[in-house]
């Protein structure tokens, strides 16, 4: 049985997402380049990879075939248990 594509929105703020994750990733890196933002803001550049990286997740979970399948097997702990108690208090949404 051949998968049906996600829906053609959802491809499409999935690839937007990724774009982003890139964007903020090549920011970090450019700032990572001078020692003295280093020094003074690593949580800060930190969390922009963090975000870079959650981006990304999303981005998965919206093309996935199967988003619960996806979503159990979403690498980042903190996004997939937010995302699992959001889906709790509407169980509709992951539909």
């Amino acid at each position: 049985m051949i998968a049906a594509e996600p829906r053609p929105h959802l491809r499409a703020v999935a690839d937007v997402l990724l774009d982003l994750s890139l964007d903020i990733e090549m920011l970090g890196t450019t700032l990572c380049a001078n020692p003295a933002v280093v020094g003074e803001h690593m949580q800060e550049l930190q969390a922009i990879d963090m975000i870079a990286q959650m981006q990304r997740s999303l981005a998965a979970l919206l093309q996935a075939d199967c988003p619960q399948r996806a979503l159990s097997e979403m690498g980042l702990e903190t996004l997939r248990t937010r995302l699992h108690e959001l889906i709790a208090s509407d169980p509709g949404r992951l539909n």
